[in-house]
């Protein structure tokens, strides 16, 4: 199957068409200020790969859909994707309003924020933190080449993708990274994890305001799809744009094989709203209300077989509450901005 366009409008297109592990040990300090060095100057050349190789494989992924579905009639499902046991998912899913463990300790918050990025934040993101963070990190599983050590005197985080910093530091910091992710405890304890942006605050405001246009637009074309179920909940997350783009595209494509009930649109970003953070998680079952077998193993192979921005951090099938089979899909923090306007940001 050949799509042509962006991936907004293959999206489109495809709507209307469609009628457990122990954590390592903490890090290192020798590894980790390696780190710091090395990747001070490797994350620029990445940077300029990954932008353009995004948008290759934002035009080819529909397609990459449709070939799945061939390969899992013939070899069965994939296991490529890290598959958890099944809510596992949702112990790092915290209240949006507010900032979460509001009322522990620094050491309390400062834990709390290193779970949630171990379970939420992309494995390929670099992120840079305090040497205090950044212990807390490796203790809950973070690989030590992730991180940056982020002296108290930065005024910058040069080769990181996200930070995870004090108010104090994030008021030095804001301008390289003014998208908050999470925001962990309250007052002396407050600890945020933001996203590093290119091209500043300004740039960031309008990619945002752009992307929530066209994730709100993309939705509306999926709720008149005959092949997709949303209660009026979802709906309304839909129309108003809080579904991750990358979502919002699997589900076209899932939708141009099956017909799908939407069950919920997950939430796990704490003190954030679903415009600026949005859901990065789908439970989705047979629209019939029967679960068929072959239609999950269809959807779950297609979904494993993905890659990147497609490829979902986790995906597994769970047991709803009616007693139906349903399938889980969660992808990684930060959400992408101007993936459907056919172009990521470096």
């Amino acid at each position: 199957m050949q799509f042509t366009g962006s991936p907004r409008q293959q999206a489109e297109e495809t709507a209307r068409s469609a009628a457990p592990e122990s954590p390592p040990g903490v890090p290192s300090w020798g590894p980790v200020l390696a780190t710091t060095i090395r990747l001070w100057a490797a994350r620029r050349l990445h940077r300029l790969r990954r932008s353009r190789r995004a948008l290759l494989i934002a035009i080819c992924v529909l397609a990459m859909g449709a070939a799945a579905v061939v390969v899992v009639r013939s070899t069965g499902t994939s296991s490529r994707a890290r598959v958890p046991a099944p809510g596992r998912a949702n112990q790092h899913q915290l209240p949006r309003s507010g900032s979460a463990g509001s009322s522990g300790g620094v050491g309390t918050v400062r834990s709390q924020a290193a779970a949630w990025m171990a379970g939420q934040v992309g494995s390929d993101e670099t992120i840079a933190c305090d040497p205090f963070m950044c212990t807390a990190l490796g203790a809950h599983g973070v690989a030590s080449s992730r991180l940056l050590s982020l002296p108290s005197s930065a005024s910058s985080a040069s080769g990181a993708d996200v930070i995870v910093a004090s108010p104090s530091a994030d008021a030095r910091l804001s301008e390289d990274a003014p998208r908050l992710l999470a925001s962990f405890g309250s007052g002396a304890s407050l600890t945020e994890v933001r996203a590093i942006s290119p091209g500043g605050a300004a740039a960031y405001q309008a990619a945002l305001r752009s992307d929530l246009a066209d994730r709100g637009s993309v939705g509306a074309q999926l709720m008149r799809s005959r092949r997709i179920e949303v209660s009026v909940l979802g709906a309304g997350q839909l129309e108003a744009g809080e579904v991750d783009s990358r979502l919002l595209v699997m589900l076209a494509v899932l939708a141009s094989q099956h017909s799908w009930r939407v069950i919920t649109f997950g939430d796990a970003s704490p003190g954030v709203s679903s415009t600026e953070a949005p859901y990065r998680q789908v439970i989705i079952a047979d629209a019939g209300g029967r679960g068929e077998a072959a239609g999950l193993a269809a959807a779950l192979a297609v979904v494993r077989a993905q890659h990147a921005p497609y490829q979902p951090a986790q995906v597994t099938t769970v047991r709803l509450a009616d007693g139906q089979t349903g399938l889980r899909i969660d992808f990684a923090a930060p959400s992408p901005l101007g993936l459907l306007a056919g172009s990521v940001p470096g």
